[in-house]
């Protein structure tokens, strides 16, 4: 194992508390940025530290880090260093980030028992192509080159600093490459900021949560069901603040439609072909590569009872699995994160339904930034049911949510882990309690929505309805706000 590959796996040993321990809490400052169109996906960075100015300039350097790091990984850039060593096969020279990943994936192909793979460049190509001809791919063909596949190693040699692909090798380093970013970030981060008290380093939902915000005991992160669209039908919510790593795998928010059909973003290396009603995870590890491709991993496993059986016996890795029809299996040690039960769906007293619109923008779409609500008809909170996007600089644009609940409720869940989403279709359910944890009477309520997106527009929607009075209830939707679907059960 390479000096690297030991840094990781040790990363996240170090307490919680630093030299900053003894800073009272007004004392600490926070900051929080949010960026779209990184590493093709979301940033979202928060820390918590004495000095400002100091917070402000890490997140330029983490920015310029995952420049740096895109460079050599992306496999949608042909100047990268991977598209480089795909087409010439053998490079001399290779960066020390390029031979640890080469390191890397031989050592979760070999830990994953070979459903994880980071050799899959020529299958997924295939796939690419069959999605622009809404043509299925030859299964023959592609069994004979994922047996091919399977068979090949890279091999990689610190001493000359090469690297050499065997055919029919092409490397396509998703599964591990974003894990392998947030460890090498926070480490940078680490350095920068040695009083900082708390960092959350999120991308893509992919995310590394360590110390803790000066309110409560930890960072508090809920769970979304990986297999489903639905953002707060929360699966648990975990806390920790000794440093973690939470990453989920799902099947449905990152398809292909091909000929009718839809298929997952996650192959199988052994016969070249999508994962059919494959099983979402939840991977908590004590570092990002861990989880990353560990959640993956889990994903490829006969059941959920298989895959939680697997992930107990890895060093550092806890995770929760469940399958299309809902049913779940935890690790051993899964429990020790829980921060709080989660209620069943059948004692949803609420369902919602809503749309985000897709727009065509000239400079990128940015997503919305999304808060729902529920009040009673003077206006009170009673609970805050979403929020996407936790950066208050541009929460703010929320401007009623932000009068309402924002400012005055700093204990919202600091993230949530899920898939990467795109415009569609979503679902919130909710169990009745209001914030305290206490259950709601039955009365008249009004439920708000809001949305805001920087280039974009920003719309309100309310809806008045009778809590313990079975109805359903609909919005056609305004702008940033697609069609409203409520159900009272």
């Amino acid at each position: 194992m390479s000096r690297f590959l030991l840094a990781i796996f040790s990363l996240f040993l170090l307490p919680s508390t630093l030299a900053a321990q003894d800073i009272q809490n007004e004392d600490i400052q926070k900051f929080e940025r949010h960026y779209e169109g990184v590493l093709g996906t979301t940033l979202d960075l928060t820390f918590y530290g004495p000095e400002l100015g100091a917070l402000e300039a890490a997140a330029d350097i983490a920015l310029a880090e995952i420049a740096r790091l895109d460079a050599i990984f992306s496999n949608y850039r042909s100047d990268s260093e991977v598209s480089r060593l795909n087409r010439e096969r053998l490079i001399s020279g290779a960066s020390p980030e390029m031979l640890d990943i080469i390191e890397l994936c031989a050592l979760w192909e070999r830990v994953s028992q070979n459903r994880f793979s980071c050799k899959l460049g020529r299958i997924i190509a295939i796939w690419n192509q069959a999605e622009q001809t809404q043509e299925l791919p030859d299964r023959a063909q592609l069994l004979a080159l994922a047996a091919a596949t399977a068979g090949a190693q890279p091999q990689a040699f610190r001493g000359t600093r090469s690297i050499s692909l065997p055919e029919p090798v092409e490397l396509e380093l998703s599964g591990i490459a974003t894990g392998y970013i947030l460890d090498q970030v926070f480490n940078l981060l680490h350095q920068k900021l040695p009083e900082a008290t708390g960092i959350k380093l999120d991308i893509g939902g992919d995310a590394i949560y360590w110390g803790q915000p000066p309110l409560g005991d930890g960072w508090r992160v809920g769970i979304a069901n990986p297999l489903t669209r639905s953002d707060a039908d929360l699966l648990a919510t975990l806390s920790t603040h000794n440093g973690r790593a939470i990453t989920a795998s799902g099947h449905t928010n990152r398809v292909r439609r091909i000929a009718g059909q839809e298929f997952s973003h996650i192959f199988d290396p052994a016969t070249g072909w999508p994962v059919q009603n494959g099983i979402g995870a939840v991977a908590v590890a004590k570092s990002a590569v861990t989880s990353d491709a560990a959640a993956t991993a889990m994903s490829l496993q006969t059941t959920v009872e298989d895959a939680a059986a697997w992930a107990s016996i890895q060093p550092d890795l806890d995770a929760l699995a469940i399958d299309a029809s809902g049913h779940q299996a935890v690790s051993d040690q899964w429990k020790d994160f829980l921060a709080e039960e989660i209620v069943a769906e059948n004692a949803r007293v609420l369902t919602l339904n809503y749309t985000l619109p897709s727009f065509q923008t000239r400079g990128g779409y940015s997503r919305p930034y999304v808060a729902i609500w529920i009040t009673d008809t003077r206006q009170m909170l009673r609970k805050n049911l979403l929020l996407l996007g936790e950066d208050q600089r541009w929460a703010r644009e929320n401007s009623r949510w932000w009068r309402q609940v924002g400012r005055s409720n700093p204990g919202l869940l600091d993230g949530t882990a899920r898939p990467t989403r795109a415009p569609g279709e979503y679902q919130i359910g909710w169990d009745g309690l209001d914030e305290n944890g206490k259950p709601l009477p039955a009365g008249e309520y009004m439920l708000h929505l809001e949305a805001a997106r920087q280039d974009g527009g920003h719309n309100y929607l309310s809806l008045r309805f009778t809590l313990g009075a079975a109805q359903t209830l609909e919005l056609p939707g305004e702008g940033e706000l697609g069609r409203i679907l409520l159900q009272i059960h």
